[in-house]
């Protein structure tokens, strides 16, 4: 419209009509790697066709990775615990009018939960507590998905084997806590792919197993 008045150029108009278009790319692009690293956690089915050969489903609650870091993390994960007999499951149905259900769902049908909380929100510099005398600055601080407390709350309700791997980064917050060793709290590295597989981290791990294949046992009466 202001073109057409005269009070526009032609330089203006073709740097927004540039600066829109690149905003539409950028969005394309945000939205294709999202789709690329929840698909490939959220909608591959991770369960193995011989479950009925002593292999052990457990509940993998962890949020959608947003990078090929922590996308190798998950992925290495889930193959060292299927080379031990236990099948992590993440949870493919979803329900927004009200999500408890299936995650509760899910978790009464598993004989365990495992917790991943990795980086999902960055504070490069805010405040707790703001405009109180108790305010407090928070500096250079990673948070985990706020599910992930919801879903370790549930599995924690139901008594399942709860185990929770806290990257080093995070913020301890809520049951994601250094200090909950009740809640079975391991510190990770998500730089430290192998790590999993030595001590003292694979003794959290082996002991983990065991319960849940305990579990397992007495839920089957076998």
């Amino acid at each position: 419209m202001d073109k057409k008045k005269g009070t526009v150029g032609d330089l203006e108009v073709d740097l927004a009509l540039n600066k829109l278009r690149s905003n539409i790319l950028n969005l394309l692009r945000a939205k294709n790697e999202y789709l690329k690293y929840k698909n490939k956690t959220f909608g591959e089915d991770t369960r193995s066709e011989d479950t009925g050969l002593g292999v052990v489903e457990v509940f993998f609650s962890v949020g959608s990775p947003h990078n090929d870091r922590q996308q190798a993390y998950i992925d290495n994960l889930v193959n060292y615990f299927r080379k031990n007999g236990i099948i992590l499951d993440t949870l493919k149905e979803w329900d927004d009018s009200d999500p408890l259900v299936p995650i509760v769902k899910k978790l009464k049908n598993s004989c365990g939960c495992i917790v991943l909380a990795l980086e999902r929100l960055y504070v490069n510099e805010g405040f707790e507590k703001r405009g109180s005398g108790q305010q407090s600055t928070i500096a250079n601080k990673a948070f985990t998905s706020t599910w992930l407390h919801i879903e370790a709350s549930i599995a924690r309700s139901l008594d399942l084997p709860l185990i929770i791997f806290k990257d080093k980064t995070l913020k301890n917050d809520g049951l994601i806590h250094d200090d909950k060793q009740e809640w079975g709290i391991v510190r990770i590295d998500e730089n430290n792919i192998l790590e999993i597989e030595e001590y003292p981290i694979k003794n959290f791990i082996l002991n983990w197993i065991n319960q849940v294949k305990k579990f397992h046992k007495n839920r089957n009466g076998s």
